[in-house]
């Protein structure tokens, strides 16, 4: 289902049977700041900066994109232990500037570094909540999509990041508080 904003509508029903285990990363310390790696375009030769810093309980991913020499994204990962099977859903409390994001989940579940990815609006400066059903994550290699991947599911799960990808040069920043695999 689409909201308003062309964007699949958060805030997934979950079933009330569902476990209640949980899988939490929380950023209230400097706890995982070192294990996110940023990739910025210059793998493509653009010119974009993606940064990181815990600032007020959150993580944040903040820099410029550029849209010059091939540019206009960045995006940062962090590597996850293997999660329990039984986790269908991710669900992220975010601040973000506006602009459009991807929740990025990087899998095991083919021979390649297959990424999964789910796309998002934030609001300005409003904090929200936005759940995510796994099997509704679009498989893609080097930005095309794959259509015969296998659903994503949470064992299958290396890493879980976030990308901007923008056709405009300008400077953003996403803080996120808590990202809850269950």
């Amino acid at each position: 289902m689409a909201s308003s904003t062309g964007y699949p509508a958060p805030g997934l029903n979950v079933p009330e049977n569902q476990a209640k285990q949980s899988y939490v990363l929380s950023f209230t310390e400097l706890q995982h700041l070192d294990q996110w790696q940023v990739i910025n375009d210059g793998v493509m030769g653009g010119l974009s900066k993606g940064k990181t810093k815990v600032l007020e309980q959150a993580f944040n991913f903040y820099g410029r994109v550029f849209t010059e020499n091939n540019g206009g994204f960045t995006s940062v990962y962090l590597p996850l232990a293997t999660l329990q099977k039984a986790f269908e859903y991710v669900k992220i409390t975010v601040k973000g500037d506006g602009r459009p994001y991807q929740l990025r989940i990087r899998s095991r579940a083919m021979a390649y570094n297959t990424v999964y990815k789910y796309s998002f609006a934030t609001e300005k400066d409003r904090m929200q909540s936005l759940s995510f059903k796994l099997a509704d994550f679009q498989a893609s290699f080097r930005g095309r999509i794959i259509t015969d991947a296998p659903v994503l599911t949470a064992q299958s799960i290396s890493h879980v990041g976030f990308l901007i990808s923008s056709k405009q040069t300008g400077d953003f920043t996403l803080s996120i508080s808590a990202i809850e695999f269950y």
